[in-house]
């Protein structure tokens, strides 16, 4: 949440300064607007963004914490300005996320069925620890934005982009890990069955998995950026900016009807995404482009 309140002051503030130096380049008169010519309205360009990625898993336990993580995302974009100042940017890049859960104990109960002839029912019960889930995803986004530029010179200016991104689902998966133990409790009789692996009721069992995440195959983001340009030579720029993405939805593809449990029988850990009711998605990172206009 703080970080998406700090980009959103971020952005106003870029609004703001963008608009104030609109008004104060107007008042100049002819020669910075002079600064733009008609070979200044499109260009293609690449963006290069270090980000502090979050999937946050919600409704899950209270317990449970992230830890965010570093991605690289690698994007291609193109702008079309109507006029010198406003325009639309779109592009197409490649855009990891990932964060790292964290749940110290674990503990369920549930009824179960035996395999013996007759089969006998029992209570599992199953106390975990050290839970740690690593979520990747990585999406194909698909960005359009509002394209906003004001000159503060005759090579140095500031831009503002704000819009939408579809975001299409390419790697979708989760590292697990865990220690479980797992026992039975017989209550006709009543005895616990405990550390007898041979009969599904492990002891102190290490436990890892890898797997793919359930995920829509269809998302829609915010993203905004913002930052300075500058002019080197006639048709290229460099920019350096802040760059922020929300996803707008759940990303997640699972059903929430029925009892869910981290694990039910030995070597068995299913995802926290799967018992969340909510996962979302969002990033801030610093991107560093290249632009260049077309004759």
């Amino acid at each position: 949440m703080e970080t998406y309140k700090s980009s959103l002051r971020f952005i106003i503030l870029s609004l703001f300064m963008a608009a104030m130096l609109n008004t104060v380049l107007y008042a100049q008169g002819t020669d910075s607007r002079r600064i733009f010519e008609n070979k200044d309205r499109f260009y293609i360009g690449i963006l290069l963004t270090p980000q502090q990625t979050s999937i946050q898993n919600e409704g899950f336990s209270d317990k449970l914490t992230l830890t965010k993580k570093m991605s690289f995302n690698i994007s291609v974009d193109g702008a079309f300005y109507f006029s010198n100042y406003i325009g639309i940017n779109f592009g197409a890049g490649y855009n990891p996320y990932s964060s790292e859960l964290f749940l110290a104990q674990y503990i369920a109960d549930f009824s179960a069925r035996d395999t013996d002839s007759p089969p006998e029912d029992y209570e599992m019960q199953i106390d975990g620890s050290s839970i740690t889930e690593i979520q990747n995803i990585s999406f194909l986004s698909i960005p359009v934005s509002l394209a906003l530029r004001i000159p503060a010179g005759s090579k140095l200016g500031f831009f503002v982009n704000a819009g939408i991104s579809a975001e299409i689902p390419m790697v979708k998966t989760f590292d697990g890990t865990g220690t479980f133990t797992y026992d039975g409790y017989y209550s006709v009789y009543p005895v616990t069955l405990h550390n007898l692996p041979e009969y599904g009721f492990a002891s102190d069992l290490a436990t890892s998995v890898s797997e793919e995440l359930d995920i829509k195959s269809f998302n829609a983001a915010i993203t905004a950026s913002g930052g300075i340009y500058f002019y080197l030579g006639a048709s290229f720029q460099i920019t350096l900016g802040a760059h922020f993405n929300k996803f707008l939805s759940d990303i997640s593809n699972y059903s929430s009807d029925g009892d869910f449990y981290l694990t039910t029988k030995m070597n068995e850990l299913n995802s926290i995404m799967e018992g969340s009711t909510k996962a979302g998605v969002q990033a801030l990172g610093i991107s560093l482009g290249l632009r260049y206009f077309l004759k």
